[in-house]
């Protein structure tokens, strides 16, 4: 069952723009070129654990955990093209991990998960 949002009032401190992203990334997974099912799976899994890590971080950290959602857009993004610019994922997938970095002592796991979802895209892309 899907996730049932009911929104009323003024919204402030909300997690709504981080979730939006990642879950619009777990759909652009699909378009991703290279690869087969179960490594699209694997993806799509990595970024559902992104969100989840990035749901436990406190509000006050907010533009930071949103830094690791818009990197991770940038690079599933990237990764889309018919002939994505290895050098530009490079640094799309090193933005993530930074990214994920800066959180690291709220949120531990968020930087193994960053660098698995790295990891990811570049054997779909055939770079590793």
């Amino acid at each position: 069952m899907g996730d049932r949002i009911t929104i009323s009032g003024t919204i402030q401190n909300s997690n709504l723009n981080i979730k939006s992203t990642l879950t619009n990334v777990q759909q652009s997974v699909g378009a991703i070129s290279g690869g087969d099912d179960a490594s699209r799976a694997e993806l799509q899994n990595l970024i559902v654990q992104l969100n989840q890590a990035l749901e436990n971080v406190p509000k006050n950290l907010k533009e930071e955990a949103e830094a690791v959602a818009a990197s991770a857009q940038a690079l599933v993004e990237n990764a889309k093209a018919e002939k994505p610019n290895k050098t530009l994922l490079q640094i799309s997938g090193e933005g993530l991990k930074k990214a994920a970095e800066n959180l690291s002592e709220i949120a531990p796991t968020l930087v193994g998960i960053a660098s698995q979802v790295v990891t990811a895209i570049m054997r779909m892309k055939g770079f590793m």
